[in-house]
């Protein structure tokens, strides 16, 4: 737990604080007898320097002796021993760091004690796919691959990586161009092949399977993990400007479209553990028209848990920062690096620990709006709120026009967004306002008169189920509708 288990010891084990073998596999029946999939995340980059395999390998044991990044290290003209290049972690500093005990360095994309995978070795290649048919046995029904732009290194590691030219202290990781450190070609074909060992089970039950990669990289780097079968994350949504404009956010959806492989399917991410909350990044009045962005576009929707309530991030001191990130950053500039103010637990009620828990403490603080901002509260509120919001956007997503309906924009300037989604059986006008201040007259989407299918939470000029005049409809700054037009004849 250095890095909230990331830094995995046993790729075939639950860790005892979060339950036993047994109680996965009764998690497993349970969430299928609910008519549900189970997606396990799957840690193939790196491992934590307590796995038996790191320790065999120190010891240089047999097969073990290469399955991680070792060198011996350049010795300079002094007879000094440093480290073989330039590579630094992401999580800052040299991505080297030196064991005695094997009198070598090895590498790490992240912190010291998480070890990279030597995945030009057989032997390791095999140990990864026996752990996806391990959990695949256990009935999984698919994998969200972490971390896989660093899974190869190239092969020369004397080679050190451009300097990129940003303004940025010397150490940390936006210091160097990675061309020698991510998304090298050999990534791709493992890729394939754990995807091959997935459709295998497929072919045996029928059941579908599902691989979801983490993947932060342009849309030609994407459509490379879409030839494998697998989908890659799209987070260019959690890319944008401070303040994007309807334009900006408009092109970049249009970026994933335009560019997606014939028969691909697309998806959208606009929050997740490594990014900051949509309330901290565009301001809270902007989360519901951004949920409602997410749950009507054409592709599968990702949403971090607490967006659907809105959630704030927590406010961690330097002494409460548990995120190595943000640790190794020191205590000047943590708060550039941590990622732990949006992973603050989730709130539940404004009781006891926010119903996260009855211990005493929490693993983080929690955010300080906890009492009044949580599920209990927002699904006994009598006015709309954020999750009813979403609740409503999740039942809409059943209709045929969000599943598989075409996407077309109707109007987008710098603070509207407004498309339709259509299928044979039904249409909706979608109009988002991003901006800054109320518009009206939204006549200019391209319908006159439809009837309300959702709104955002604060919209006073009509109600669901309503039939408005779109002239005089008016959205104020971070508000939405959804509409439902009368089908053409």
């Amino acid at each position: 737990m250095r890095d909230f288990g990331y830094d995995v010891s046993d790729f075939k084990d639950i860790d005892p604080i979060f339950g036993t073998i047994d109680d996965f596999k009764t998690l497993t029946q349970e969430v299928h007898n609910r008519g549900l999939k189970l997606i396990t995340d799957f840690v193939p980059n790196h491992v934590s320097t307590d796995h038996e395999w790191f320790k065999k390998s120190v010891k240089r044991d047999g097969k073990y002796a290469n399955y991680f990044i070792w060198h011996e290290g350049k010795r300079l003209s002094n007879g000094t021993v440093v480290e073989p290049n330039n590579w630094l972690s992401a999580f800052g500093g040299s991505a080297w760091q030196w064991n005695s005990e094997r009198q070598e360095y090895y590498y790490h994309e992240f912190d010291p004690s998480q070890a990279d995978l030597n995945y030009r070795d057989e032997n390791l290649r095999w140990e990864m796919e026996d752990t996806l048919k391990y959990w695949l046995d256990l009935g999984v029904d698919g994998f969200r691959v972490d971390a896989f732009a660093p899974l190869y290194e190239v092969q020369n590691v004397s080679l050190d990586e451009p300097i990129s030219g940003l303004n940025v202290p010397a150490s940390e990781s936006d210091y160097l161009k990675h061309i020698y450190t991510t998304n090298q070609p050999e990534s791709i074909p493992t890729l394939s092949k754990w995807y091959d060992i997935m459709n295998e089970y497929v072919q045996r039950d029928g059941q579908d399977r599902y691989m979801i990669v983490e993947v932060f990289s342009t849309v030609d780097i994407r459509n490379r993990v879409y030839v494998t079968g697998a989908c890659p994350f799209n987070f260019d949504l959690l890319h944008m400007s401070d303040a994007p404009t309807g334009r900006e956010i408009l092109d970049t959806i249009m970026n994933e479209y335009s560019h997606l492989p014939t028969g691909k399917w697309p998806n959208f991410v606009l929050g997740n553990h490594d990014s900051r909350r949509i309330s901290h990044k565009y301001g809270s009045q902007y989360v519901n028209v951004y949920n409602m962005l997410l749950l009507t576009l054409w592709g599968t929707p990702t949403t971090y848990y607490g967006e659907e309530l809105g959630m704030l991030e927590a406010v961690i001191s330097w002494a409460d920062t548990v995120d190595p990130a943000g640790r190794n950053a020191g205590p000047e500039r943590y708060q550039n690096f941590t990622r732990d103010p949006e992973r603050s637990p989730m709130q539940w009620t404004p009781g006891y620990q926010s119903g996260f828990t009855k211990g005493n403490s929490t693993w983080l603080p929690l955010a300080l709006n906890h009492t009044s901002l949580n599920v209990q509260a927002e699904k006994e509120s009598q006015e709309q709120t954020t999750l009813k919001l979403y609740k409503e956007l999740v039942a809409l997503r059943k209709k045929q026009a969000f599943q598989t309906g075409k996407f077309k924009v109707s109007h987008v300037d710098d603070y509207i967004v407004c498309y339709t989604r259509e299928s044979a059986f039904d249409q909706y006008l979608v109009i988002l306002n991003f901006g800054h201040s109320a518009i009206s007259d939204l006549g200019i989407c391209g319908a006159t008169s439809a009837t309300v299918a959702a709104l955002t939470p604060g919209v006073t000029s009509t109600e669901a189920g309503q039939r408005v005049q779109l002239e005089s409809l008016i959205l104020e700054s971070g508000h939405g509708v959804i509409l439902r037009l009368d089908l053409r004849t």
